[in-house]
């Protein structure tokens, strides 16, 4: 096949095969070949990098990353454009392309990410696992908080994802913006918005502005949580009512059912005020308050 070098030649591909884009998918296929090339410059992609493309889709990013890695694994959820995609890469080695779900369910990765990506590791022949993708708008905000609080040891993730969301990941404490996406996030690897990316670069043109982001995740940061289980419990609680002060979105949730400890006993751990709100409170205020509860629990 030849290569796609324009929106129109995508489109072209597309009418002549009879497809349509899927909306609902959020099949949005970035075709600025400047752009795809910074994104493996961006990622620092090398021979020795595993590299997984999460929603290949037609495969230009993929033909771009099998050319400085080591390996790449695409995964889409639509056979139809595996079966362009792979036409796109043929003959290309170190490329391998699986059909289905990045998901199996809201806080699980699927055995179809898993399992391929696990087996290429226990060979030993790859020196760090990386996540390069144009991630489909539909699920970006649930891709990355998995990826980051599984088992894979990802080293460095660069992803193209909806501009909310991606300020949503970055976002600091204090922002209208900063919320529980961005505490799941940052409880695991620093985040960094590279670049914005305009709807003009995709086919077909999206409603909304993208942001290129970049993940690195640190041990440290994760390590400072004594249960992460009551840590990610305290901020759905948290940011269950928005609205309310803390000490009231706290008490409403339920979490601190039986009294101990009392939300404003569970505030002062973290030298939180009682009139303060969720989103006002940062990530090593949240990290004291779940270490906190976690010891009252033990």
């Amino acid at each position: 096949m030849a290569k796609v070098r324009t929106k129109r030649e995508l489109a072209a591909l597309f009418r002549h095969l009879g497809l349509h884009p899927r909306k609902h998918l959020g099949q949005n296929f970035l075709v600025d070949h400047n752009l795809l090339e910074f994104m493996v410059r961006a990622a620092d992609v090398g021979p020795g990098d595993l590299v997984v493309d999460i929603g290949c889709g037609t495969g230009l990013l993929t033909a771009h990353l099998a050319e400085a890695a080591g390996k790449v694994i695409g995964l889409d959820f639509d056979r139809r454009l595996l079966a362009i995609c792979s036409r796109y890469l043929e003959g290309r080695a170190n490329v391998a392309l699986v059909c289905g779900d990045a998901l199996a369910s809201k806080h699980t990765l699927s055995p179809t990410l898993l399992e391929p990506v696990e087996r290429e590791l226990a060979s030993g022949r790859w020196g760090a696992l990386k996540v390069v993708a144009n991630l489909p708008y539909s699920v970006a905000s649930l891709v990355v908080p998995n990826l980051l609080e599984s088992a894979l040891p990802v080293a460095l993730m660069l992803v193209t994802v909806q501009k909310e969301v991606g300020d949503r990941m970055a976002a600091t404490a204090g922002s209208g913006e900063f919320g529980a996406l961005s505490l799941a996030v940052q409880a695991h690897a620093g985040v960094e918005i590279v670049r914005r990316v305009p709807p003009e670069v995709f086919w077909p043109q999206p409603k909304v502005t993208s942001s290129i982001v970049r993940l690195v995740p640190d041990a440290a940061r994760k390590a400072a949580i004594r249960d992460y289980a009551f840590f990610t419990a305290l901020v759905r609680a948290a940011f269950g009512h928005r609205r309310k002060t803390l000490v009231n979105a706290l008490a409403a949730s339920g979490l601190l059912a039986g009294g101990t400890p009392t939300p404003s006993v569970l505030l002062a751990a973290g030298g939180v005020a009682p009139t303060t709100r969720a989103q006002d409170v940062t990530l090593d205020q949240y990290v004291h308050m779940a270490n906190a509860l976690a010891a009252h629990k033990e």
